[in-house]
């Protein structure tokens, strides 16, 4: 199994609800409500991996 979803799925995100997170290395490396941004920052911090990309919602479902 991925550690990123491993990460995300143990970790408390309710200070990101409502916004975009993207996990890499086991670290929260941006997050932001425009998903292009938090994708363009994700690039640089994380270039050469896949990092795991989703939204928090504030009603607990989790959107991949």
């Amino acid at each position: 199994m991925d550690t990123n979803y491993q990460f995300f799925m143990k970790e408390n995100m309710d200070k990101f609800i409502g916004e975009w997170v993207a996990i890499c290395d086991k670290k929260v490396i941006a997050h932001g409500e425009n998903v292009k941004e938090v994708f363009s920052q994700t690039k640089k911090k994380c270039p050469n991996k896949i990092p795991l990309i989703t939204k928090i919602s504030d009603n607990k479902n989790r959107i991949f």
